[in-house]
């Protein structure tokens, strides 16, 4: 398995539908809405890093997320 840390950014008012409906993503394990520069910081673990695209596409299509940056656990 691998492990991945998502840091999000969300358009304003969007932040907690944004976040309940990735929970309901394959793959993520947990989702919590913080303070500081992201939004929401999301953890998933995933079979393999060629799984990591699919996961993305998914992440992205969440409406009101504006931006992501990936962290993979190595």
């Amino acid at each position: 398995m691998v492990s991945v840390v998502i840091l999000i950014r969300a358009e304003a008012g969007a932040i907690w539908e944004a976040c309940k409906a990735i929970t309901e993503i394959e793959g993520i394990e947990r989702a919590d809405v913080v303070t500081g520069p992201y939004d929401m910081i999301a953890y998933a673990e995933i079979p393999s890093v060629e799984d990591l695209r699919k996961l993305m596409q998914t992440l992205h299509a969440v409406e009101g997320i504006s931006r992501t940056e990936t962290c993979v656990s190595i």
